[in-house]
């Protein structure tokens, strides 16, 4: 006995037939396919053979596991072929990113996609849910277009890709907004002349931020002080105070004597704005100071 299931598509019929090919070798499967053109689009028949003389119980069962092979197949193709179509569409067209910025977060959005950064097993969760949407419109046709079933089917598949793409544009923004924020602190850093060789800058037990002289005095006070508010009007976080100060004292060479977690941030800014003028005290009696504080 035989039966047959039609693939329509425009744009994946090599795709298509690779993963069937593959499909049948690699599970044995007794089908035959064939194609047929229709101007711009494909037909893809796939033709199944059943078990003759056997309980109409056990085609079926046999038909569903044909059904699952063939779901796998298609969602293969989907997820190798047409999502990171899908997603470069979208990085352009719905968040209007340029050329260049699309090239630098569309390999991070696919590593999300493929690599699992949401979690283990991301992308086995998402074909899931392909092969069970792909199968539910086989069992009421044997007839299946790609590209429509994509289109206007998929609803629930695309939403998990669309929330990892916004994911990822958040992030890229953020890092972005960030980059600009530390090249304008180091412009107004450059535009300062140094009021001090070294600062050295330490966190108590308590969390509090000091500064200190080369002679172990402590300078908060004389480089904290006019930064209460900013020129709106604004009340600067205490961190914002701190990179404020720095930026202001624009010393030569910055020590950190950091033994506390916390202020990670901060400290990151610090870095990336001082650069090779940052350096980490490995150990003194101002640390051992700052500790007992």
């Amino acid at each position: 006995m035989e039966y047959s299931v039609q693939l329509g598509t425009q744009h994946y019929k090599d795709n298509i037939y690779e993963h069937l090919l593959e499909l049948r070798k690699r599970e044995q499967l007794p089908f035959e396919i064939s194609e047929t053109r229709f101007g711009e689009r494909w037909l893809i028949r796939c033709s199944f053979q059943l078990p003759s003389g056997e309980a109409e119980e056990k085609q079926t069962m046999v038909r569903k596991i044909q059904g699952y092979y063939l779901a796998n197949a298609l969602a293969e193709t989907i997820l190798e072929h047409w999502e990171e179509k899908y997603v470069l569409t979208l990085l352009g067209k719905k968040y209007r990113l340029k050329k260049a910025e699309c090239s630098h977060v569309l390999p991070r959005t696919l590593r999300s996609l493929n690599e699992g950064k949401s979690y283990p097993g991301y992308k086995t969760q998402r074909k899931t849910k392909l092969v069970a949407q792909i199968l539910a419109v086989l069992e009421k046709t044997p007839t299946f277009d790609v590209e429509g079933f994509l289109r206007f089917r998929a609803q629930e598949y695309k939403t998990e890709v669309d929330r990892t793409v916004a994911q990822t544009v958040d992030e890229y923004i953020l890092e972005r907004e960030y980059y600009e924020f530390v090249k304008l602190l180091k412009y107004f850093l450059d535009s300062q002349s140094p009021r001090v060789d070294t600062l050295h800058v330490g966190i108590s037990a308590s969390g509090k931020f000091h500064l200190f002289n080369d002679q172990g005095e402590k300078v908060t006070g004389l480089y904290l002080d006019g930064f209460s508010a900013d020129e709106s009007g604004q009340e600067l976080s205490y961190e914002d105070l701190l990179i404020s100060a720095l930026i202001s004292a624009a010393p030569r060479q910055v020590v950190l004597h950091i033994r506390f977690p916390g202020y990670r941030d901060t400290l990151h800014t610090i870095r990336d704005v001082f650069e090779d003028k940052v350096q980490d005290c490995p150990g003194c009696t101002l640390c051992g100071i700052l500790a007992d504080s």
